[in-house]
């Protein structure tokens, strides 16, 4: 996880943090925000994957517009941002959207936001110990969080148990994805490091590169080129249309908001209509269209991690991967596997061994007898030289 401090301290005789205020109420808005900003977001139940994002962005202080934790779910965001040095404030004051506008300066000092020093909203700060305190206290809920992970998962099932089961509603892809690798990559935990990990192997076996909403961008970050895209629109970036080579556009609905950015950059408009979110919409339309193995970058790494979703979101996560069966594999494990390194001693006895082979049986064929014999005079002729150097 990185840690970052503020470089530069305030002058002696201002208090708090002063910045620029910048928001970002959905996730792919997270990539906009810049090292030093005054974040506003929107994050109910504030998770490990959001809370990364922020500190990779290297933001001085987070304003959650709802409550970090409710209690529901035990969520470590929180708690990441207090040991990074990043201030979380939980606002209890109305109206943030509109009273708060992106772009200008703000100075925030023990959970109160000043403008041109007029208060203008306040709330909690949340820091270390607060936050400990309430992932203690939600994960003695634990048991009841997955009591609704299994009532939202039977529900999904029974809902989506065409598509499930047969196929129902997932679209036929151009991009041939039959009997072929492919990696998804979701913008979540670890999604970075995860791709790097994966950069021999990728190397090597040439999969489908798929990005699941703003996981696309990770992907171009990392100087690859999406062969695919699926997503909401609003967790799809211009960048991600333009380079991608097919667009998936999930919808509830069935109507695509802003189909223009589409046509702009001659994308052929393409929907999958289902609930669900772009990472668990992707793993299953890869398993549908016969994927071999599906790699999953930036997935949930434990239990905890994937109860910090919604309950519905939860649910719809663990259905997905229970379709996909054995055929999906988390980035880290296939990075374990393809990091270890063969030992150069074995190859080395193999190579003398098989050329120790090689010798005995020109030794025993007439032609070699004869290069043996021959090599035996020179040998000879050789010491009798060296003896007369000495003599």
């Amino acid at each position: 996880m990185a840690i970052w401090k503020r470089k530069t301290p305030l002058p002696p005789d201002v208090e708090g943090v002063i910045g620029t205020l910048r928001s970002a109420r959905r996730d792919s808005d997270i990539a906009s925000l810049r090292e030093g900003d005054i974040a506003l977001v929107e994050h109910p139940d504030l998770d490990a994957r959001q809370a990364q994002a922020l500190i990779d962005r290297r933001v001085r202080v987070v304003l959650n517009a709802v409550p970090s934790t409710s209690g529901r779910v035990p969520n470590t965001g929180p708690q990441m941002l207090a040991r990074a040095g990043v201030t979380l404030v939980d606002l209890t004051s109305e109206g943030a959207w509109t009273r708060l506008k992106s772009g200008e300066q703000l100075r925030v000092d023990d959970g109160r936001v000043f403008r041109d020093e007029v208060l203008v909203v306040e709330g909690d700060v949340i820091d270390e110990a607060r936050a400990a305190a309430d992932l203690t206290a939600a994960q003695d809920g634990l048991v009841t969080r997955l009591d609704s992970l299994t009532a939202n998962a039977s529900d999904h099932i029974r809902r989506e148990q065409a598509m499930l089961l047969t196929g129902a509603k997932v679209p036929e892809l151009r991009t041939d994805l039959s009997g072929r690798a492919v990696v998804v990559v979701s913008r979540g935990y670890d999604d970075a490091a995860d791709l790097r990990g994966l950069k021999r192997w990728i190397a090597d076996h040439d999969p489908v590169l798929i990005g699941a909403g703003a996981g696309a961008d990770v992907l171009i970050g990392a100087g690859y080129t999406p062969a695919l895209v699926v997503g909401s629109m609003d967790n799809i970036s211009d960048q991600a249309i333009r380079t991608s080579g097919e667009v998936v556009v999930t919808t509830v609905s069935g109507t695509v908001d802003m189909p223009e950015r589409l046509e702009r950059h001659g994308k052929e408009i393409v929907t999958f209509v289902s609930t669900g979110s772009d990472d668990d919409l992707a793993i299953l339309l890869a398993d549908t269209n016969e994927a071999a193995v599906i790699v999953h970058v930036g997935g949930p790494r434990t239990l905890t991690e994937v109860l910090e979703r919604t309950p519905s979101d939860a649910a719809r996560i663990f259905v997905a991967r229970l379709r996909a069966s054995s055929k999906i594999v988390d980035a880290k494990a296939v990075h374990h596997f393809t990091s270890q390194r063969l030992a150069l001693w074995p190859v080395l006895l193999v190579l003398l061994a098989g050329i120790v082979a090689v010798g005995v049986a020109v030794a025993i064929t007439p032609v070699g007898q004869d290069w043996f014999d021959s090599l035996g005079d020179r040998l000879a002729d050789l010491g009798t030289w060296i003896k007369g150097l000495f003599s």
